[in-house]
């Protein structure tokens, strides 16, 4: 994986205040000058949120080679369905040359999704205390970095098929303790179960174990008692992939984290859009909806 470096963060210059309908409803693209790069991102504001008040933040992070716009069809709009019913800002953003900043190297991805927190959080549209991070390989490792470097601004995390790097597990100390949820197929055939080379290529990095990220994220958050574990109905027996859940409760208050197994699932997006053929990515699981679940488990955080 490529070694990108954090440098400070340096702030947009933004409108102190928003003005009743300056926000448009709905998804729209938009651009933003950072450390000189013209960085983009798409943002899903629903229609409903009242002048006065600030919604929850949920970014969604895109796997390497993906974009923003490939993300909202993995998961089919369904985090925007989301958002009218719940009245949160979905934003979907880009990555420099479609791979995340994950370790280390030159580009400030870190300070990029920040700063567009600071821009929406000054237009008075989003809480900055309830900022949450979600994303699929790649984007799943970037959100483990948020959490990891800047704890303080995230109040969740949840990963889909993105284990934590090797590199960025030796040096991760959260400011404080963040709830996280994993969800990753035992079969994935880019970021495998049982830890190792991304794609079977050192030179996309080594990641942990599975066991190993819910391990190291529950010493973080001072989980004690073995974790409750549950299996799913099989809800659709065709798809070839079972649901287990496992969940840790005796954690520091509020930093709960919790595994769901796809058992048999490939590198995807359960419920979501099959994005390349099952010979090179494995099965999606119609048995849950990542979509949903990492909503559920973002609406417990106090």
């Amino acid at each position: 994986m490529r070694k990108i470096p954090i440098f400070l963060l340096l702030l947009l210059l933004l409108l102190p205040s928003r003005q009743a309908g300056a926000a448009s409803a709905g998804l729209t693209s938009s651009q933003v000058n950072f450390h000189n790069e013209l960085r983009t991102y798409w943002t899903y504001i629903p229609a409903g949120i009242p002048t006065h008040s600030t919604a929850p933040l949920l970014f969604v992070l895109h796997g390497s080679a993906g974009s923003g716009e490939d993300m909202i069809a993995i998961t089919q709009h369904g985090f925007e369905k989301i958002a009218d019913k719940d009245k949160i800002v979905v934003v979907y953003p880009d990555a420099l040359e479609r791979r995340w900043n994950d370790q280390d190297g030159t580009a400030d991805d870190a300070g990029f999704l920040l700063a567009i927190a600071e821009k929406l959080a000054a237009e008075s549209l989003i809480d900055k205390k309830r900022i949450f991070v979600a994303g699929i390989s790649n984007g799943g490792m970037m959100a483990q970095r948020l959490a990891c470097e800047h704890a303080e601004r995230v109040a969740g995390i949840a990963t889909v098929a993105g284990t934590l790097p090797e590199k960025l597990a030796s040096v991760c100390k959260p400011s404080r303790p963040v709830p996280v949820l994993v969800i990753h197929g035992t079969a994935d055939p880019i970021v495998p179960w049982n830890g190792g080379p991304v794609a079977g290529f050192e030179d996309f990095g080594k990641v942990l174990s599975v066991r190993e990220t819910v391990a190291a994220w529950a010493g973080h958050n001072g989980c004690r008692d073995a974790a409750v574990t549950a299996t799913l109905t099989d809800r659709d027996p065709q798809d070839g992939t079972r649901i287990r859940t496992e969940r840790f409760k005796d954690c520091a208050p509020g930093a709960a984290i919790s595994l769901i197994i796809v058992e048999g699932g490939g590198h995807t997006w359960p419920g979501g859009f099959q994005y390349l053929p099952e010979r090179f990515i494995g099965k999606t699981s119609r048995d849950i909806d990542a979509t949903q679940a990492i909503w559920e488990f973002f609406r417990q955080v106090p």
